[in-house]
């Protein structure tokens, strides 16, 4: 069944607006997959915070060349569907990689990450690091280490010369008998 015009535009439109508000698109390919498992697919990239769209081929083409990304042609042929990450490309990447344990007949292409294409064994590498949050996490715990350990130093000198005050005092204080 042949698509009209109008409604090739209306996807192409859509898949434009996913691609513009996506920090990243993994490519796949799903042949095979039973709808039961496409659902569990769809389900785990909600909870990444992202969307598994079965896309069409040439009209996916056309949406990432509008939007100036070139992907190689031969990631999209066969049946194609794309993840669009709208948050955390790293695991939206990691819940691919364990659905593609899960399921043998997904299998991981190729993606974009910041308007370049990168193969499946970089998809693979994004999928081993960190989530953003426990990323963030790092980061302030290195940022935050040297001002504790100021804080740290500058208490200890204090009580040192509040001990020493207070030595002194004692030193020079009468003591009633």
């Amino acid at each position: 069944m042949a698509i009209s015009r109008e409604k090739k535009e209306r996807i192409v439109a859509n898949y434009a607006e996913l691609i513009g508000k996506s920090q990243a698109m993994i490519i796949t390919h799903y042949g095979g997959l039973k709808m039961p498992e496409l659902d569990k697919v769809r389900s785990q990239m909600r909870s990444a915070q992202a969307e598994f769209h079965v896309t069409k081929n040439t009209l996916l083409k056309r949406a990432l060349k509008s939007a100036g990304y070139d992907v190689p042609a031969e990631w999209l042929t066969g049946a194609t569907a794309m993840s669009f990450c709208f948050k955390d490309p790293a695991a939206v990447a990691k819940a691919l990689n364990e659905l593609t344990k899960e399921f043998e007949k997904l299998e991981v292409i190729g993606g974009v990450l910041s308007g370049k294409a990168i193969t499946k064994e970089e998809v693979e590498a994004l999928a081993s690091l960190p989530s953003l949050d426990t990323l963030r996490a790092q980061i302030i715990g290195a940022l935050s280490a040297p001002a504790s350990n100021l804080v740290g130093v500058l208490n200890a000198a204090i009580g040192g010369v509040m001990y020493a005050l207070q030595a002194r005092i004692d030193k020079e204080t009468p003591k009633e008998a």
